[in-house]
């Protein structure tokens, strides 16, 4: 098992990294000023599994070798900016007038998978997100002890607080609906959050061009 002082390590490293901002966080934000802090629980579970599933894959040894290829890499960044961007004008284009309202055409188990799955797909599609834990793991890992142990108290331990964080921004964000709950404050956001996403997009586009 690993020690105690490798385990609060990375407690401290997880704990930055994920109180940082990122588009991640500001969809957490922007979920928990929308809707119930159920429903934007659902938002954060996509986050939190996704961010679980990148960790497996980092202690596999596949992240390394798909982060050497310079295709996948591309490819990520690539879809990663279109969907955050996609994300932005789907904001800025917003018609909703209040927060949360019911949608008769929707059902509520319907809007918490869409949630859902837009976190999810912000998560696995961030390319940092990917290379921070492939640099991250292999120094809270000993290998000279059974790895399989030690990955399960990592991926609990990161799935707890990454949980409690992200759902603390929700939950704050939907205490302040008071401030944007009428049509004006509304429409404000939704313009000021995608152009937070176009901005994430293009910034990851243009780190693509500058690399090449």
């Amino acid at each position: 098992m690993m020690t105690l002082e490798f385990y609060v390590g990375y407690c401290v490293v997880i704990i930055a990294l994920l109180l940082s901002p990122g588009p991640s966080v500001l969809l957490c934000i922007s979920n928990g000023l929308r809707y119930s802090k159920e429903k934007a629980a659902f938002g954060v579970l996509g986050n939190v599994v996704a961010f679980q599933l990148l960790l497996i894959i980092s202690a596999t040894g596949v992240g390394v070798m798909l982060l050497a290829s310079s295709t996948f890499f591309t490819a990520l960044k690539v879809v990663g900016a279109m969907y955050l961007g996609y994300l932005g004008v789907k904001s800025i284009r917003s018609t909703l007038t209040s927060i949360d309202i019911p949608d008769v055409h929707t059902s509520s188990s319907a809007q918490r998978a869409v949630l859902f799955k837009q976190a999810f797909w912000v998560t696995s599609l961030n390319p940092k997100a990917l290379i921070f834990v492939c640099a991250l793991l292999p120094h809270f890992i000993d290998s000279s002890k059974a790895v399989l142990p030690q990955m399960a108290i990592l991926c609990l331990t990161s799935a707890v607080i990454h949980f409690v964080i992200y759902f603390a921004y929700a939950a704050l964000a939907n205490s302040a609906k008071g401030v944007v709950s009428n049509e004006y404050g509304l429409s404000l956001f939704n313009k000021l959050s995608g152009l937070v996403f176009i901005a994430f997009g293009v910034f990851l586009f243009v780190s693509l061009l500058i690399e090449r």
